[in-house]
Order: structure tokens, then C-alpha cells, then sequence
């Protein structure tokens, strides 16, 4: 155990070097691509997650976003769906200003819309990536006006962005512009082109380009502006389209935005084209003098008859009162599986619905069991008896022999009702359904782990002591060698749940006794990483510090989500409190958590904390806390951490100042904050050394060495 208050660099000149340290219990670059690796794991499943879960709820800790409304692929299916009017794609042509002043009227503005404005004012152009259907378009076309309010030209797509390096390339001046980059091969090509357009062109006509979120942007992040869907974005467009289109009926707008039910029928929705769709539908009925009530309720029961429908044998012909042909075993268990894995390819689905109709076949009903010869029907006989249509990744529709052909349930809402419908008036299917989704959780891959697991989170707000018995419970506490995926999926199965008012209390009391029991505690730990610790994030942290109390694994995941979701003040608190533990395992993730929340870029970076009193001085505590630490190990992540600050404040010239005044105020007067300040300056000399070209660790050397010398 060293003495901070020695000569450091002479003494332990490798103490927590920051790369290219042999010192530690880890070798530096393996353990940086296990972090990158790790992070990517977990940003994967968290997304696989976010996409299927409802996204009415509002998660407490994270501000409440807005988005735009159109479906982002086509300037005319915006213009048609939400104005009423068509227009045709022109090649190179201005965007009505009457079109953009209803768009305003309706349109709520996302973040990335201000940071999009700003973009623009700075740089001129900007390359806007997100999913289709999630407002971009509206988006860009706005704020593409405001940038440049004498007008907006939508530049043809299919003519690219190379021609806009020529002089008369099309943009026009004193005008603001945009273009669609989506299934384009120029989209690819951005870096190369952007180069050789001139910041005077960009300064006379402000450009954004619109890509999808699979376009990589390596080499474009000075130009990138994120485009992101937030929780409870669609309620909110929902809101806004309903309080324009019912101007002068503010009593019966009132009333059908305070129906749940209202709220419940938004599950699903992909697109803001379907919200603004269900807008008009709502408007146009209470018009005609409906009763608001009827309105709601039909909206859930018009799922439940269509899915009774489908579940239930074939209508008898008109006149002779004879059947249609036996709907087949075969049939309900691809219905059942279209339900079930949602958004997967056709080859996936109808694999698994075989495994599905074998587990069927093997129950005794009131009826005779139907036969399953294997030729007797083909994939496209159970298309035609179930309601589902065919896309491709990004939403376009496509023929079922397209090679990435994707399986959706062909209105939102009707897989949740098929499942509903299918548990309470087909009883013996639960256990056959039951023991299905458990073979897909341990044997698939992961995105339809999720799917499978979500689907017990759905049926246990239809049932919940019986899957809390049959599944939740035997999940969480397995101990064969699917453990570890039968824990996460009890994990995500009560993430699912616990947006249902009615089960929230369950699942928290829940979680509570098994962060209390050593069995459990691998799923509760899980748990916690998910929507249930943003949703609690005191309670979760409460429960997350005594399972690591009794010497199980880092519980950095959990806290990492935690943080990601929106909590940092409250994280980084405890996180300061965990430093200053009398334990070491709770020192130990204080210090691993320092380090990897600080590889966070964007809005959730850990640098942005800086500028705000509270969370900086819980950040001021918590690294104090790990630098000064007796182990190696601990010291290591800190200076990790603090050249990772000053290498970011490179890029970001704006977080120099404010790097700079942390560092100065971390030591503390006496004998350990004399050591620390000669590391720091060691470091830091060092770093600028190591890089070569970085001026700023010098500057902030110079800065702090006078603040230090006052």
C-alpha cells in the first residue's frame, strides 16, 4: 500500500498509467476491447428490448422527449396522411409554405430538432440518422425552415449528393434544403462528398441529409444529429393532432385523452403515421356525436372479435349451413407464432410454429385432435388464414419469397389480443404455450429470447400467479446449465409486466424478497437493469448494494442501465457513497463504474455533469475517492477515466475549461492532495507526451498548476 504524500512518478512511475500500463490486475487493451465488446452486448439487448416493449409509459428519471410525426420516407406520404392534399415527389422542387405551416401546427419538436437548428446555424450541413417512421423527415424539413425561413426545396433523391459539389449543383441560395438518403448507395458515400462542398455554399443554403440508423457515420460524426424515439412520444403526437382537429370540441378532446384505454391502444404503433391515422379516426367519430366511451372501448374490443375470429373454428357457409373446411393445427400454431415472434422472417416463424403445433398436437381436448399430415397444406395456407403481411427490415412491404422477408401482425395491438383470447378461452394451450416459450429462451437466438420472454411478461398481466409460479420462479432460480439465459428472461419478462399499474406493485415486492435471498439474486440483479430501475431508481440502487454485500458478481450492469436511462445525479450519489465504503466490494464497483459510465458519449455523457452543481459534486467525491484509494487496481480506473476526460475535451473544446476547473478543485489541502496534485501534473505531462500533438493536457497543466500555486 503506497503513501500518496511520496514523490509518485519516481517511486511508482506505472501507478494507474492509463494505457500501456503493465500494472493492475488487468492487461489494459484486452480489458478495453472486453469493455467495447461488453457495451455493444448490452446496447444490442437494450435495444432488442426498448422494441418490444410498450411505449406509452413514462420512465421516471428520464425527461420526457418529443418527435416528429411523419412516416420519413416520402414527402408525399407525410403531406397525404397528415394534410389531406397530394402532392407529387418532384425531382428538385420547394415545399409549399402553407404545407410547412400545418406541420408546425401539428409537429412537436424533438431534441435532436434544437440540436439539429444549431447544427445548421453552425455548420451549414448536417446529417440527420435515424429509424424510418420515426418523424425525421418532419424533422428535417422544419428545421431546415427555421435555419433558413425564405423557403425549403426537397432535393430528388435519386440524383444523390455528388452534384451538390458542382457550382450549379442544385442548391439554391437564401433557401433551406433536404434530401433522403434511404436504400441509397450515395448514403454511404457521405464523407467523400461533404468534403468537397464549400462551408460559403453551406452558410447561403443550409443542408440535411436524412439517413437511416444502419448508414455508418464513422467518418461523418462532425455532421451527425442523432435521431432518436422517445417513451411516450406517440401519446404526446397523439395529444397534439386531436387538440388541432378538435379546436372547437375542447370537452370531448378532454375526455378521450384521459381514457387509459386510449393509451393502451397506441401499443404497437411503429410508426407516428399510425398515431396521426388514429387521431383522425378519433376525431372524425366523435364528429359524428359518438359517445366518447363507446369510442374507447370499441378500440380494445374490435382487437379482441378479430382475434376471436382467428382463434376460433370457420364460419358456416350461407344456406346449407355446412362448415368451411377445418382450420388445421398446423395453421393455429403459425397464427400463434406470428403473434408471438412479431417482426422475425417467415423461415423463423414457421420453424418454430412446427415445434409449437407438435407441442398441441399431444393435448386432449373436448374435440377429436386433428390430424397433421405433412402435405397436406402448405406456409401458404396458413398465410391465408392468418391476418399478417410482409416487410423488409425497414418497413417497405415485400412478396414472402423476398430474402429478408419479415412477419408482422398486420395491425397493431392484434398479436396481444390473439394471446389474450388464446389464454382465457383456450385453457389447455397454456401449458403446451408455456413450455414453448421456455425452449426458445434456452435454445434461440437473442433477439427472439426477448420476443419470448415478453410474451410471459404479457401473459402474466392476464394471469399472474400462475406464470409467476409456472415460469417466473423456476427462471429465476434455475441452476442447470441454461441459467443464465432463463434468469434474463424472467428479467425481461418482468420488465414487461411492470408497466401494468396493476402488477408494478407485484413485481417490486417482488424483486425486493429476492435481493434478499442469494438464489434469486442473479435475476434481481438483472431485473434492476432494466425499465423496472428506471422506473425505481432509489429502490433499485437500495436493493442492487445489498446483493453486492453478500460477494456475488459486480452488479456494473444493472448501474450502468440505471444511469443510461436517465438517472445520474442519483447514481453518481451513490456511486460516491459506495467510494467511501468501509466494504471493498462496494469500493471495487464504485471504481469499475467510474470508469466504464465515463465511456458514454452524447447526451448521456458522464463530462455533461459538469456544468450542473449537484451531480458534479457527487462526481467530484466519488473520483476523489477512487484516486486516493490503497488499491492499484482502483487508481488505475481512475486516471483511466481522468485521460479519458482530458483526450474528450480535445474534441470537444467547450469541456477544456471545465476539465480543467475539476481537476484543479480534486485535491484536497494535506499530505494526499500534495501527492495527488504531483500525479496529476505527472499525467498530464505525460499524456501530452503520448499523444504528441495534444495541446490539451498542457493547457490544462498550465491552468491547474496556477490555481495550484494561488
Amino acid at each position: 500500500m503506497d503513501d500518496m504524500t511520496g514523490p509518485a512518478p519516481e517511486h511508482e512511475p506505472f501507478d494507474g498509467a492509463p494505457s500501456g500500463s503493465t500494472s493492475g490486475e488487468e492487461e489494459p487493451q484486452t480489458a478495453s476491447l472486453s469493455a467495447d465488446v461488453e457495451d455493444e452486448q448490452a446496447d444490442h439487448i437494450r435495444l432488442l428490448r426498448q422494441q418490444g416493449l410498450p411505449k406509452y409509459v413514462m420512465i421516471r428519471g428520464v425527461e420526457a422527449g418529443a418527435m416528429g410525426f411523419g412516416s420519413g420516407d416520402a414527402a408525399t406520404t407525410m403531406f397525404k396522411t397528415y394534410i389531406g392534399t397530394q402532392t407529387i415527389d418532384p425531382v428538385d422542387g420547394p415545399v409549399r409554405d402553407s404545407d410547412l405551416d400545418r406541420l408546425h401546427e401539428l409537429y412537436i419538436a424533438p431534441p435532436s430538432h434544437t440540436a439539429l437548428v444549431k447544427h445548421l446555424n453552425r455548420h451549414g450541413v448536417a446529417v440527420l440518422r435515424g429509424a424510418p417512421g420515426s418523424g425525421r423527415y418532419t424533422t428535417a424539413l422544419l428545421a431546415a425552415r427555421k435555419a433558413m425561413p425564405h423557403g425549403v426545396v426537397k432535393l430528388d433523391s435519386e440524383a444523390g449528393v455528388r452534384r451538390l459539389a458542382k457550382d450549379d449543383g442544385g442548391l439554391q441560395p437564401s433557401r433551406g434544403h433536404v434530401i433522403v438518403g434511404d436504400g441509397r448507395a450515395w448514403a454511404n458515400e457521405l464523407a467523400q462528398v461533404l468534403i468537397r462542398l464549400r462551408d460559403a455554399t453551406y452558410g447561403r443554403s443550409p443542408l440535411v441529409i436524412v439517413v437511416d440508423d444502419q448508414v455508418p457515420v464513422r467518418d461523418l460524426l462532425e455532421h451527425v444529429v442523432e435521431h432518436t424515439v422517445e417513451d411516450d412520444l406517440r401519446f404526446k403526437v397523439l395529444e397534439r393532432h386531436l387538440t388541432v382537429q378538435l379546436a372547437d370540441q375542447p370537452e370531448d378532446c378532454r375526455k378521450l385523452l384521459e381514457h387509459e384505454r386510449l393509451r393502451d391502444d397506441l401499443r404497437g404503433r411503429r410508426a407516428m403515421a399510425e398515431v396521426a391515422g388514429l387521431a383522425t379516426q378519433l376525431a372524425r367519430r366523435v364528429g359524428d356525436g359518438e359517445d366518447i366511451d363507446q369510442i374507447v372501448q370499441s378500440l380494445g374490443a374490435e382487437m379482441r372479435v378479430k382475434a376471436v375470429k382467428l382463434l376460433g373454428p370457420p364460419p358456416k357457409e350461407a344456406g346449407d349451413g355446412a362448415r368451411k373446411p377445418e382450420v388445421s393445427l398446423w395453421s393455429r400454431a403459425f397464427l400463434l407464432a406470428c403473434a408471438v415472434l412479431d417482426g422475425t422472417t417467415l423461415s423463423r416463424v414457421s420453424r418454430e410454429s412446427h415445434r409449437l403445433a407438435e407441442l398441441l398436437h399431444g393435448v386432449r381436448s373436448p374435440s377429436s385432435v386433428p390430424e397433421m399430415p405433412l402435405f397436406e397444406e402448405s406456409v401458404q395456407d396458413w398465410l391465408r388464414r392468418s391476418d399478417v403481411e410482409f416487410t423488409d427490415r425497414d418497413g417497405r412491404p415485400v412478396g414472402p419469397r423476398h430474402p429478408e422477408c419479415r412477419v408482422r401482425i398486420s395491425q397493431p395491438g392484434l398479436g396481444e389480443a390473439i394471446m389474450e383470447v388464446l389464454w382465457h378461452d383456450h385453457s389447455g394451450a397454456r401449458g403446451p404455450l408455456l413450455r414453448w416459450l421456455d425452449s426458445l429462451v434456452i435454445r434461440s437466438e437473442e433477439d427472439i429470447r426477448v420476443l419470448a420472454a415478453q410474451t410471459v411478461g404479457l401473459l402474466a398481466t392476464f394471469d399472474w400467479a400462475y406464470v409467476h409460479e409456472e415460469l417466473l420462479v423456476p427462471w429465476a432460480s434455475d441452476k442447470s446449465e441454461h441459467a443464465e439465459r432463463r434468469q434474463f428472461a424472467a428479467a425481461w419478462a418482468l420488465e414487461r409486466a411492470v408497466v401494468d399499474p396493476l402488477l408494478a406493485s407485484r413485481v417490486r415486492r417482488l424483486l425486493w424478497r429476492w435481493s434478499q435471498r442469494r438464489d434469486f439474486h442473479a435475476c434481481a440483479q438483472t431485473a434492476y437493469g432494466t425499465r423496472i430501475g428506471a422506473m425505481f431508481p432509489a429502490e433499485a440502487l437500495n436493493n442492487l448494494e445489498r446483493i453486492t454485500g453478500s460477494g456475488t458478481k459486480s452488479v456494473w450492469p444493472a448501474v450502468r442501465e440505471i444511469y443510461a436511462a436517465g438517472s445520474r445525479p442519483q447514481v453518481l450519489e451513490r456511486l460516491a457513497d459506495w467510494s467511501a465504503s468501509s466494504r471493498h466490494w462496494l469500493r471495487d464497483d464504485a471504481a469499475k463504474c467510474l470508469q466504464r459510465l465515463s465511456r458514454f458519449g452524447g447526451e448521456r455523457s458522464i463530462t455533461d455533469l459538469l456544468k450542473e452543481p449537484e451531480p458534479r459534486g457527487a462526481l467530484l467525491r466519488l473520483t476523489r475517492n477512487v484516486l486516493l484509494s490503497p488499491s492499484r487496481l482502483h487508481r488505475e480506473r481512475g486516471w483511466n477515466t481522468m485521460r479519458q476526460w482530458v483526450e474528450r475535451a480535445e474534441d470537444q473544446p467547450e469541456l477544456e475549461g471545465l476539465v480543467a476547473d475539476f481537476v484543479a478543485e480534486l485535491p484536497e489541502s494535506g499530505g494526499k492532495g500534495d501527492g495527488l496534485r504531483e500525479r496529476f501534473l505527472f499525467y498530464l505531462r505525460l499524456w501530452g507526451y503520448q499523444r504528441r500533438d495534444d495541446k490539451v493536457a498542457a493547457r490544462i497543466g498550465s491552468f491547474v498548476s496556477e490555481r495550484w500555486s494561488m
